[in-house]
């Protein structure tokens, strides 16, 4: 707009200056008739529609690429200009355009090879924990498990894609602390004594260590070293209570606990899902976040109303 103006100033004082001198010199001769003054404003007129059509010609380009630019700037790649004139802004315009396409093949090409990352990213994770479900044949995809629920109940919730891919990590790899515990804990068939308990009981801790190193699991670690804090505060390994615990870790551990209710384990036959959703409801308020709680009861209920309408 500033441009516009300029343009029109300058155009319009170009051609009115002429105007000027022509209207001095005839004031001075006595020659101003009303034929001469109708010319004069004619020609002043002229001189102003002249003015605002070069200053449209030369700032609606301009105007359309700085519109293309900021589109480029939010980062909508290959949007392009629409400038039809032939001369050194439509040349500028030409290779906005090229640009832009071109900003927006390697924009895909780096969305692709991202998405191959992370994929290589989750591949590697679910591969330790395989290699940890495979310790016990009675927690075989567990760990897998627990991920899918986790990832339901956070939808459920309304949680942001960055944050379900937090809990599919948190969920595949929350029991990475096992993989150094010795076979016999975790395959007893028997309840487990006071020191067992107490070996068992450090897997949270171990687990959020052995993954602290790697960078891109920096958001779930919550979920692995607080996916057994309770809410009423008597969980393990730092005693956590309400929302103290991370959003992540309770959500994990109720997916958790659901997988474990709904599998059958050595000292356990699997319940069913209404003897299932009885014992979730026990824990509310004293295991589970009551909103976790509800989020998990909501998506089974679809679940299973699903499977209902398959048959």
């Amino acid at each position: 707009m500033r441009l516009s103006r300029s343009l029109l100033l300058l155009v319009t004082l170009a051609s009115a200056v002429p105007t000027a001198l022509l209207t001095g010199l005839l004031v001075h001769r006595g020659a101003l008739d009303p034929l001469a003054l109708a010319a004069v404003l004619l020609l002043v007129a002229l001189a102003a529609l002249a003015a605002a059509g070069v200053a449209r010609s030369v700032t609606r380009p301009i105007a359309e690429c700085v519109r293309g630019a900021l589109e480029i700037a939010r980062g909508r790649f290959g949007s392009e200009v629409q400038v039809s004139t032939r001369n050194e802004i439509g040349d500028l315009a030409y290779t906005f355009n090229h640009m832009s396409r071109e900003l927006a093949s390697y924009d895909s090409e780096n969305r692709r090879l991202i998405a191959a990352l992370e994929q290589g990213y989750l591949d590697t994770i679910k591969s330790l924990a395989s290699a940890i479900d495979a310790k016990d044949p009675y927690t075989r995809g567990h760990s897998q498990r627990v991920a899918y629920w986790a990832v339901e109940i956070g939808r459920e919730l309304g949680l942001s894609p960055e944050a379900l891919q937090t809990l599919e990590y948190g969920g595949v790899l929350h029991d990475i602390g096992k993989i150094g515990m010795p076979d016999a804990i975790l395959s007893k068939a028997s309840a487990l004594d006071e020191a067992e308990r107490e070996l068992a009981r450090e897997h949270p801790r171990i687990g959020s260590e052995i993954a602290a190193g790697v960078s891109f699991l920096a958001a779930a670690l919550p979920a692995i070293r607080s996916h057994h804090e309770r809410w009423d505060g008597t969980g393990y390994p730092d005693r956590l209570a309400g929302e103290a615990i991370p959003l992540v870790a309770r959500i994990v551990n109720a997916a958790d606990t659901w997988d474990a209710c709904t599998s059958t384990r050595p000292y356990q036959k699997a319940f069913t899902t209404e003897e299932s959703l009885a014992i979730m409801a026990r824990l509310r308020e004293a295991q589970l976040d009551p909103a976790v709680h509800d989020a998990l009861v909501a998506v089974v209920h679809r679940k299973k109303g699903c499977r209902e309408s398959a048959a």
